[in-house]
């Protein structure tokens, strides 16, 4: 069977959207998150998360961790599975190049989002719930596409066949 990349990377990004919400009700429900509060405007009020923000970066670099490892090592044996013949990295070269990549990623997107989406003063991380939930949605896509295709690439890579057509007349 020939490698599909593509599918990798669509697979791999909705596993991470999947993943990325589970590991954000794991983390609040477990006090990872622990300052639910209400933002009164008006007539409108908006739950909002307001957590330290130092705790905030270690709580989304621990969850890139546990997800980028998670995805990486499921195709990783995916892909051993397909083509268990396949000349393919070892598992300890994609699995921390997994974990590193979710971090990564995750350390990249939620800074930038929270702060764009809510605000960080005095040391706190403000922001919405619905909008956390989206920015979470996102890193959870960005960073399952980008670990499922690489390590996909890694565990199998696609090996040069002959072209029989290229010669002949």
């Amino acid at each position: 069977m020939k490698p599909s990349y593509s599918t990798a990377l669509v697979v791999g990004a909705v596993s991470g959207l999947v993943l990325g919400l589970c590991l954000f009700a794991f983390i609040t429900a477990y006090g990872g998150i622990p300052s639910l509060t209400a933002v009164v405007e008006g007539s409108d009020v908006t739950p909002t998360l307001a957590a330290a923000a130092s705790a905030t970066w270690v709580m989304i670099v621990l969850a890139g961790l546990v997800g980028g490892t998670v995805i990486a090592v499921t195709t990783y044996a995916v892909a051993r599975v397909l083509e268990p013949d396949a000349s393919s990295a070892p598992l300890i070269i994609i699995g921390p190049l997994g974990a590193v990549i979710g971090a990564v990623i995750g350390m990249v997107v939620f800074p930038l989002g929270i702060t764009v989406m809510g605000s960080i003063s005095e040391g706190n991380a403000v922001i919405g719930v619905a909008d956390l939930v989206i920015l979470t949605a996102i890193t959870g896509l960005v960073a399952g596409g980008a670990v499922a295709w690489l390590s996909y690439i890694l565990a199998r890579p696609s090996a040069p066949a002959e072209d029989t057509e290229l010669l002949s007349v």
